[in-house]
């Protein structure tokens, strides 16, 4: 699976774009691996406690997975998942 980092979640992954090839059937479990391979600092971004952070924006396939199954979102290997930070500006 591809996942696309932006802004501030690129400084944190040390990247804009990586494969995903461990098992990950569904979103949280891609998000626990991601923060296991990238570091805490990165749960603070994704979650808020064991739900995601209401700020971030995921979504698979260009769909926001809010309008999914949020962290029980199903996830297949061909999937592009793209993970945006909270953005503001004018």
């Amino acid at each position: 699976m591809t996942i696309l980092y932006f802004a501030n979640i690129r400084q944190l992954t040390g990247c804009k774009e990586e494969q995903w090839t461990k098992a990950a059937p569904v979103l949280r479990d891609l998000l626990t691996g991601l923060v296991a391979e990238h570091g805490a600092a990165l749960a603070q971004w994704l979650f808020e406690g064991d739900k995601l952070n209401r700020w971030i924006s995921i979504f698979v396939n260009g769909r926001d997975v809010v309008h999914l199954k949020g962290l029980e979102t199903p996830l297949n290997s061909d999937d592009v998942v793209t993970i945006f930070p909270p953005v503001a500006g004018g």
